[in-house]
């Protein structure tokens, strides 16, 4: 399944060249898993400019434009997310305020530098974004060092490809993708227990407070929700995929090879291969839209648990990707025109439903770390009347 997706992804290269190479690193610059890493991309992207096909020039401001927007979003949810989160929940991480300062003062220091390693050792890009908007480096000091490192990174891969061609992706693939899928499942680990620690201590005795916030700020909470969701659900499908391509069973692995290698040829639709990587990138726009929408109009008037009101919300975008979105891109209602039975309407059910269920988890929790902290305001005493 991942050699199908690769393939249509470098398929997407080969051909859109330039446009594609910005595609996949504005995806996986923002945080969405690809089955192939952009350094592998990259790789391609240099074999073509030792073909003739592309220039050097080119590549490099395609992926320093796509890391810029990409990077930015990551340390703006850094900064307005995941730094309130720390200030607010840190604890249950072993994190105190003295400890936050402490490494804030640190990376403050040596900024410029521990940015320009993060972007050029495997493994560490998007934590360095994000961690550069906890830690408050100013953006004004983050923007040159992604850029340099950034431009050392790419021209580094690009010229592996320039020199030693293609061959190189297929003895990289392997590893390169165990390390993300590695690297997927700590994160969501760790994503999990932080939400369920949270969740059962803080949230119950400070969730009404948090719920009486004005609609700005429940709606930059529901962005950063869904941003948030969105990588969850991104990040549980990678795995569940490659777990369910080892499962012994021969029939349901058939339907979803078949049912990827069409969508990944972009069977049915006018943009081909391109289809994968346009739509991987309409999660993210999409994420952000269906949490607003929830955040504001369905949420208040859904009952019980936060997961189960997701869960129940998770029908709508289901509803619309069957019969809207589906149908609009030439796979007919429910994906039937795809010829691969039920299993594209299975996987968006899915889809939708890890969605929801992140979201409807997420959302209260960033709205209580967006809110000032409640104090109990006391009256003051009652001043003693003069004699008299």
């Amino acid at each position: 399944m991942w050699e199908i997706l690769s393939g249509a992804l470098l398929w997407f290269i080969q051909e859109w060249g330039g446009v594609a190479i910005f595609l996949v690193f504005l995806l996986e610059e923002s945080g969405v898993p690809l089955p192939l890493p952009g350094d592998l991309a990259l790789i391609w992207a240099g074999y073509r400019v030792a073909s003739g096909q592309s220039l050097f020039v080119v590549v490099l401001l395609a992926v320093e434009l796509a890391t810029l927007i990409g990077a930015s979003a990551l340390y703006w949810l850094g900064l307005r997310g995941g730094r309130p989160l720390i200030v607010r929940y840190g604890r249950f991480l072993h994190i105190d305020e003295a400890k936050l300062l402490g490494a804030e003062h640190w990376v403050g220091r040596n900024a410029l530098m521990a940015i320009f390693l993060g972007r050029i050792v495997p493994g560490f890009r998007i934590v360095t974004s994000v961690a550069s908007g906890v830690f408050r480096v100013p953006y004004r000091t983050f923007l040159p060092a992604l850029a340099a490192g950034t431009l050392v990174n790419a021209a580094f891969w690009t010229g592996v490809g320039f020199y030693f061609g293609p061959g190189v992706i297929a003895m990289l693939h392997g590893p390169e993708l165990t390390a993300h899928l590695v690297v997927s499942v700590v994160l969501l680990a760790l994503v999990s227990v932080l939400t369920w620690r949270v969740r059962r201590s803080v949230l119950p005795g400070q969730r009404e407070a948090a719920f009486h916030a004005g609609r700005g700020r429940k709606i930059e909470a529901a962005v950063l929700a869904g941003l948030l969701a969105t990588f969850e659900m991104a990040t549980a499908l990678v795995v569940i995929l490659a777990l369910f391509t080892e499962l012994p069973i021969g029939l349901p692995e058939r339907a979803l090879l078949q049912a990827v290698a069409l969508i990944a040829a972009g069977h049915g639709t006018s943009l081909g291969p391109a289809f994968g990587p346009l739509d991987g990138l309409l999660f993210l726009l999409v994420g952000i839209l269906w949490a607003i929408t929830y955040a504001v109009w369905i949420e208040p008037r859904l009952h019980g648990p936060d997961w189960l009101k997701g869960a129940t919300f998770s029908l709508l975008p289901a509803l619309v990707s069957w019969f809207g979105a589906l149908p609009s891109l030439g796979a007919g209602p429910l994906g039937l025109w795809l010829e691969a039975g039920p299993a594209l309407a299975a996987g968006e059910l899915v889809r939708s439903f890890l969605y929801g269920v992140a979201l409807g988890l997420a959302y209260p929790m960033l709205l209580l770390a967006r809110s000032p902290p409640v104090i109990a305001r006391l009256e003051p005493p009652p001043r003693p009347r003069a004699a008299g």
